[in-house]
């Protein structure tokens, strides 16, 4: 049996922007014997993952590397885990699980990912404060979009 299914290449380029907006790599549609994927290229997306390297003073490659490493042992970036609509606090209440420089506990609530009528709650992964917010409060995030940075306690 075939189906006719008309889409406008507007439609396809309002759907492919709504993608790169909130940096979802892919969406794909099914139906029985129809299924649809829609591909955002890697050099679209990726301006949310991009962060500067620290200044080491002195310079040196070896410097460099050795600060590089360090950063990366104390700082975890805690990134959506399915594409939803971020809550920083629950739908019945108003204040947000966590803030900049609140202390966390590994596996403390620190949001949620609303899909449809179900929420999902986004887990601290270390102990740690919180360095930064990077979503806002109804964001719509596609799965591996940052959501926070921590800074693991010593």
């Amino acid at each position: 049996m075939t189906h006719k299914i008309e889409v406008q290449v507007s439609e396809l380029r309002q759907i492919t922007s709504w993608l790169t907006e909130v940096d979802i790599e892919f969406v794909e549609i099914s139906r029985p014997g129809t299924t649809i994927r829609l591909t955002a290229e890697a050099q679209q997306r990726g301006a949310l993952h991009e962060s500067p390297l620290p200044a080491v003073p002195g310079g040196g490659t070896a410097a460099a590397a050795h600060v590089l490493e360090g950063v990366q042992k104390q700082v975890t970036t805690v990134t959506a885990s399915s594409v939803g609509i971020f809550l920083a606090a629950h739908p019945a209440r108003t204040t947000p699980f966590v803030s900049v420089d609140g202390h966390v506990a590994r596996g403390d609530i620190v949001g949620l990912l609303q899909i449809a009528q179900l929420c999902v709650p986004v887990l601290a992964p270390i102990d740690g404060r919180v360095l930064r917010v990077l979503a806002t409060h109804g964001d719509k995030v596609g799965y591996g979009t940052p959501l926070f940075v921590l800074a693991a306690s010593a």
